[in-house]
């Protein structure tokens, strides 16, 4: 189990492990910055984006929670 799992409502990033692990050093994914919205099953996310990602104006996308994490507030 996760030491500090994350609920509805938490702004998330993804994490600079998944990052690396899928070779995302620019662009859209490490910069990315959202809003938790909802977990369903076997960790999967809802994440309302910050920034659009689809043509569409969608800001709504899907991630498994394992490549989360909370977003550190700066300071």
């Amino acid at each position: 189990m996760a030491k500090n799992p994350l609920a509805i409502g938490d702004r998330v990033r993804y994490s600079s492990a998944f990052c690396r692990t899928i070779g995302a050093a620019t662009g859209w994914t490490p910069t990315a910055r959202g809003e938790l919205v909802r977990l369903w099953g076997a960790g999967f996310a809802e994440v309302l984006w910050d920034i659009p990602a689809h043509p569409d104006g969608s800001r709504l996308g899907g991630a498994h929670s394992s490549a989360l994490e909370r977003e550190r507030p700066h300071g």
